[in-house]
């Protein structure tokens, strides 16, 4: 259920969700708080994405309620409040997480992603849309979904019911790129994204997206280390709420 007193907002929110193909069956709007704890109740939701300033009921109050009379349900703030304080105000709620406003659309992908139990990831649409024999197709698709999993060639060509070393050379007819490259590209990618915006540990990011070697791990971009990279970006995002902070001041 998207939570937000502005109808644009709702709509865009809406707008992005829907784009992302999260495999979400009903997404409910609630104009204020109010509505919002009525709909939870009716509907039993499992995640909220909800503005924490708004009219009738503040997003506090009814984070409360709701985790009250949907225990399981998962709370995600949107805000341009300070970061430490918003920290402070919603740990006693047990809120999940937050998303500074305006979130973009990989942020917003990459929160949901955490708490909706089954999410197919679609393939990257440019690699996808090149592909004209089906089980490559089938074969990026399986990739993208198990990227934390043992993906040797012989997995692969069983998958598909392919000689391994056809299956090789199809790939990267298809493709451009060998399997093992695009595997590779494809964690290091799903890496960054973690990095970015997740609290995880480097070890326990390096294990999801399927590195068992920290040392080729560490081959993040360019000659950036995880924790380096880590740190740049909690440090652009410390800037951003800085810059909103001044902005609503």
């Amino acid at each position: 259920m998207i939570v937000d007193d502005e109808p644009l907002e709702r709509e865009v929110l809406t707008m992005m969700i829907n784009r992302e193909n999260l495999a979400i069956s009903h997404l409910f709007e609630a104009k204020n708080g109010a509505d919002a704890v009525d709909l939870a109740k009716q509907n039993r939701m499992d995640i909220v994405l909800m503005d924490i300033k708004m009219p009738i009921m503040d997003g506090l109050a009814v984070a409360e309620i709701i985790k009250n009379d949907v225990p399981d349900c998962r709370i995600i703030f949107l805000t341009a409040y300070d970061e430490c304080d918003l920290a402070n105000r919603t740990s006693k709620l047990e809120a999940d997480d937050y998303l500074l406003k305006p979130a973009h659309q990989n942020e917003i992908r990459q929160t949901l992603i955490k708490y909706i139990p089954v999410v197919k990831s679609p393939a990257p649409p440019s690699l996808k849309a090149s592909c004209t024999h089906d089980d490559v197709v089938t074969l990026i698709e399986y990739i993208e979904n198990h990227l934390h999993l043992d993906l040797n060639l012989d997995t692969l060509s069983r998958l598909v019911y392919l000689n391994g070393q056809y299956l090789s050379r199809l790939f990267k007819q298809e493709t451009g790129c060998t399997i093992t490259h695009y595997i590779t590209s494809r964690r290091l990618e799903k890496a960054k994204q973690h990095l970015s915006y997740s609290r995880e540990t480097v070890m326990e990011i390096s294990e999801k997206c399927g590195f068992t070697d920290s040392n080729y791990f560490a081959r993040v971009y360019e000659g950036i280390t995880p924790t380096q990279f880590q740190q740049k970006s909690l440090l652009s995002r410390k800037k951003r709420i800085n810059t909103f902070n001044n902005f609503v001041m």
